[in-house]
């Protein structure tokens, strides 16, 4: 019951805070622009709903604490809702308004009536303040932590997979993939996911040589290391099969297995990686198997049985299989750690924006295509799940509280930088409603020299509002397809 507890207040505590802080930088961008061109503002809220808390600065500007923390909004003054969504045909009406009660002078303090150019840069400045949370976010986690990274090295090769297709070998250095430089092995998996079918050309260095190899990405489902899946491109760059831990009272611990073995062979068959050791002991099943394994400069062979025991599966689910009681490990010469100054950690921010930029508009480029399908896009309820993972795993790691709340507020930081990108990315699209459809009818009026007609502007947020509620419908949807709500719920009646 308390771990149940204490997993509920994960996800309720976690969501709110990384929406939270998102949407009121997206909303601090409206606002600080707003005051730098001299617009009146009547109210900035964090969180909806009724307030719980208000007060007035010095400029006459209410702030408020709603009751649902789950965004903001920055009203204007003059604005007919907290969407900026100006009535065209009262415009004359509510300029003839103002200076009956104000003067002529306090219209150009009124958003509706600022010229052209500040108004684009007002309604553009929110997507601006998400690229600039996420930069700061990533270059102050860089530069206070640094990144412990796994080089691009080859370390094990899947049996029958495209990169062994391809021609791999173990050790071989991956330089560059389509051109672009691989830093990491981190980045390589990420450039991979997302090109299944899409034939690669990676320029590797062996010894001496430097080589061009192609190999094409298969889709299959691809743990995302928090208890679930995705689908995703994979080339078959597995881990070497080298002995990381040993269960007490297991298979393994039985045969003599010691930490740092380096399984070469099951039965006289290669094993290339962790993967294929998995994958071998499935195939055979409760059957003895005979491994040769490399330890202290020499080869000496060990025997095992598999036996029954619970491990997480690719889908998160805990399922019952055969297995030795192995876990894997990375040698040293495959990781390092990274340090960076300020300059550099900036570089970093601006490089991690750029290509979680980069990454998104490639995959939606993809489905439009009809290339991926649209299944891994997610909605509210995948945010939620997602931010109480994060939590969870980042507080897994501490050996205290303080230690914990650490390790789930650097996690969390991290999933919010990612998340302000993909805000800003969303808000420029040219849909009205969105900031970009707001930008899409000021680049009408400074080309037309007018504004455009009234009729047009509300049919436009109308279909705006509908495309975006159906998006936000079908993400939904996905979410709970990958909640297995349905199937729960099927089964109630099964």
């Amino acid at each position: 019951m308390l771990g149940f507890i204490q997993s509920a207040a994960s996800y309720l505590i976690a969501f709110p805070l990384v929406i939270l802080l998102v949407v009121t930088v997206h909303e601090l961008g409206h606002f600080w622009a707003a005051k730098a061109c001299g617009v009146a503002i009547d109210r900035f809220s964090i969180g909806f709903g009724q307030p719980i808390a208000k007060w007035r600065d010095k400029a006459g500007v209410q702030w408020q604490l709603g009751w649902l923390p789950l965004g903001g909004y920055v009203r204007f003054s003059g604005d007919e809702n907290v969407a900026s969504v100006p009535d065209q045909d009262d415009l004359k009406a509510m300029r003839a308004e103002i200076e009956r009660v104000e003067g002529k002078a306090a219209v150009a303090r009124y958003f509706h009536f600022k010229p052209l150019w500040q108004r684009a840069i007002v309604v553009a400045a929110g997507p601006a303040a998400n690229f600039i949370l996420a930069i700061t976010l990533f270059a102050c986690l860089a530069g206070v932590f640094g990144e412990v990274v796994r080089r691009p090295i080859v370390s094990g090769l899947d049996a029958g997979s495209p990169a062994a297709a391809a021609g791999f070998r173990q050790g071989d250095i991956i330089l560059s993939a389509d051109g672009r430089k691989m830093k990491s092995f981190e980045e390589l998996d990420r450039y991979v996911m997302l090109r299944s079918d899409v034939p690669i050309r990676f320029e590797v260095r062996r010894g001496d040589q430097e080589l061009e190899i192609g190999a094409t990405p298969v889709l299959k489902d691809i743990s995302d290391g928090l208890g679930g899946s995705q689908k995703g491109g994979v080339l078959g760059f597995g881990l070497p099969a080298v002995v990381g831990q040993v269960t007490p009272g297991s298979a393994a611990a039985a045969a003599g297995f010691l930490r740092g073995d380096v399984i070469q062979r099951a039965d006289a068959t290669p094993i290339a990686s962790f993967e294929d050791l998995i994958a071998y002991v499935k195939k055979r099943g409760a059957q003895p198997i005979r491994f040769d394994v490399y330890r202290g400069g020499r080869t000496i062979q060990l025997v095992a049985t598999p036996a029954l025991g619970d491990a997480p599966g690719v889908n998160g689910k805990t399922e019952r299989r055969l297995m030795l009681g192995l876990s894997r490990t990375l040698p040293r010469q495959y990781v390092e750690r990274i340090r960076y100054n300020p300059v550099q950690a900036l570089g970093v921010g601006v490089t991690r924006t750029w290509d979680v930029l980069d990454t998104t508009v490639y995959y939606l480029g993809r489905m439009i295509r009809g290339q991926v399908s649209a299944d891994q896009i997610g909605g509210p309820l995948g945010i939620a799940k997602t931010s109480g993972q994060v939590a969870q795993a980042g507080a897994a790691g501490g050996q205290n509280a303080p230690m914990m709340l650490l390790g789930a507020a650097v996690a969390l930081l991290s999933l919010a930088a990612f998340l302000s990108v993909s805000v800003g990315f969303m808000n420029l699209l040219p849909v009205p409603v969105l900031d970009g459809g707001h930008l899409l009818f000021y680049a009408y009026e400074a080309v037309a020299r007018r504004p455009l007609g009234a009729r047009l502007q509300a049919a436009g947020y109308r279909v705006g509002l509908a495309l975006l509620l159906g998006f936000m419908l079908f993400a939904t949807w996905n979410d709970l397809q990958r909640l297995s709500v349905f199937k729960f719920f099927g089964g109630l009646f099964s």
